[in-house]
């Protein structure tokens, strides 16, 4: 009986423990996807059975505020496990190349944020704003086109405006990080060494651990690692 109690003991204690230990997940578009193998790279102080990187190619915000009609959770669940003590979303590129609104997208992420926190209160969230583009696409050799210059820099305004941003209605939960501004040159475009990826609108190739993709990471590596370490 003494062991059984003993034992029982033993695992309430790893289980504990197992449950205050901080679990990251970064999630969102194809810039999320690309990095799925990066977790040593972007946070070699935690374990990387610790680290959930994984994302989607081409999807919206909208797309993870789909409710699923077999268990009526909102995709977001499925991206974002339970267990998850720090999220990272990276969810407004394809907004903007699709012209969507910035009160749409503002309306979607802050759902987003809603979902999570519904499942758990104490769950940080560090939403990536919009990085920069490349003045000329490289797919297309085409100008990207100043209106997509201004969405960017709306949104971003959007995501850090003081009264209406999302840390100002979320301030107990959420963070922004701003991963424009280091890699924009003064034209507002992006630093061609710094957008490496397909298009221009990607920070580096994908699966594969670049200078430009090291440049574009500390930006909310950084506020995850203050999440963990109690310090917002």
């Amino acid at each position: 009986m003494k062991r059984m109690l003993l034992t029982l003991a033993l695992c309430l204690v790893a289980n504990a423990v197992h449950a205050q230990s901080p679990y990251v997940t970064v999630t969102g578009n194809s810039i999320a996807f690309f990095q799925a193998p990066f977790a040593p790279d972007e946070f070699p102080t935690l374990p990387s059975n610790e680290v959930y990187i994984f994302g989607v190619p081409s999807v919206e915000c909208a797309y993870f505020n789909t409710i699923d009609t077999q268990t009526g959770e909102p995709f977001i669940y499925y991206y974002v496990p339970s267990q998850t003590t720090v999220a990272v979303l990276i969810d407004s590129t394809n907004d903007v190349e699709d012209n969507n609104p910035v009160n749409q997208h503002m309306t979607c992420i802050e759902q987003t944020i809603t979902y999570l926190i519904q499942r758990n209160v104490n769950v940080k969230i560090v939403v990536a704003n919009t990085p920069p583009w490349t003045q000329y696409d490289p797919c297309t050799m085409e100008d990207h086109g100043a209106i997509y210059l201004q969405a960017i820099l709306t949104y971003n305004g959007a995501y850090a405006d003081p009264h209406t941003g999302l840390q100002a209605l979320f301030p107990n939960n959420v963070r922004v990080a701003d991963v424009y501004t280091p890699a924009a040159q003064q034209d507002g475009w992006a630093n061609p060494a710094l957008m490496t990826g397909p298009c221009g609108i990607h920070p580096g190739p994908q699966n594969v651990w670049t200078i430009s993709w090291a440049h574009f990471t500390p930006a909310y590596v950084q506020l995850v690692l203050d999440a963990i370490n109690g310090q917002w």
